[in-house]
């Protein structure tokens, strides 16, 4: 869920800056497309869309969970999800594109010293006032652009994730698998959306089969064209030629 602030000057190359002007009120714009129309094997766990999420409610401009996406990205990660069944793996998607109200939302949420009922599950160890200087809510975020996505990696066979909303949610991120709440990702050794130092990709913390998941997490989005955000296992930015505006059209159903 933050904006990558620094990327090699090789991925630079052949971005085409358009602006980051907000396109408010849109219906979905050319361009964008709903992953199940391209990759309807792709999980989708749209934790924005519903009440289990950090801030403990749904958040504004997710009006359906759906997970769109520009229509490089989705190609690219229904390229992954080929790679992966050769493994009997899947992936799994969080959070897609995002509108800038959102983002807004998040940095209103960061701001305001009350609307700590999640704390235990998503940020154990971290006071909410440092939430947005330790870079786990920013202030821009690359996922308006279309370009980002957050995931994860589960068994091709794996049974759904249970639904568990705000008020019934047991359990830190940060904790053992079974201590966590659940998830039927594979271990990654935080859960999704944890703002605590074990979240970082390399965390020397982070052992054994965990640190091998995120590894093989990382190695599979990068061959297609992905870079991971460091302070987050799971946020990916598609760092191929792609447009960089912003915007603020809802998440709706097709």
């Amino acid at each position: 869920m933050a904006i990558v602030r620094q990327i090699g000057s090789m991925m630079l190359v052949g971005f085409v800056p358009l602006g980051s002007g907000v396109s408010a009120g849109e219906q979905v714009p050319k361009g964008f497309v709903h992953l199940r129309d391209v990759a309807p094997t792709i999980r989708q766990d749209m934790r924005y869309a519903g009440t289990y999420n950090f801030t403990g409610s749904i958040v504004p401009g997710y009006q359906a969970a759906a997970c769109i996406l520009t229509r490089p990205v989705a190609a690219a990660l229904r390229r992954i999800q080929a790679d992966l069944r050769r493994l009997r793996l899947s992936l799994k998607v969080y959070d897609c594109y995002r509108p800038v109200r959102a983002v807004r939302f998040f940095l209103a949420w960061a701001r305001n010293p009350a609307r700590q009922g999640m704390k235990n599950a998503f940020f154990p160890r971290v006071q909410k006032r440092f939430v947005v200087r330790r870079g786990f809510v920013a202030s821009r975020s690359t996922h308006s652009t279309g370009n980002a996505v957050d995931v994860t990696l589960v068994r091709a066979d794996a049974p759904p994730a249970p639904k568990p909303v705000a008020g019934q949610v047991r359990g830190s991120c940060i904790g053992s698998v079974g201590q966590r709440p659940p998830d039927n990702s594979l271990d990654m050794g935080t859960g999704y959306d944890c703002f605590d130092v074990l979240s970082y990709t390399n965390n020397p913390k982070i052992k054994g089969a965990a640190r091998g998941n995120r590894q093989l997490l990382v190695r599979m989005m990068a061959r297609h064209g992905f870079r991971n955000y460091r302070r987050e296992w799971w946020h990916f930015d598609y760092v191929l030629p792609v447009h960089r505006r912003r915007f603020d059209f809802p998440v709706q159903a097709k």
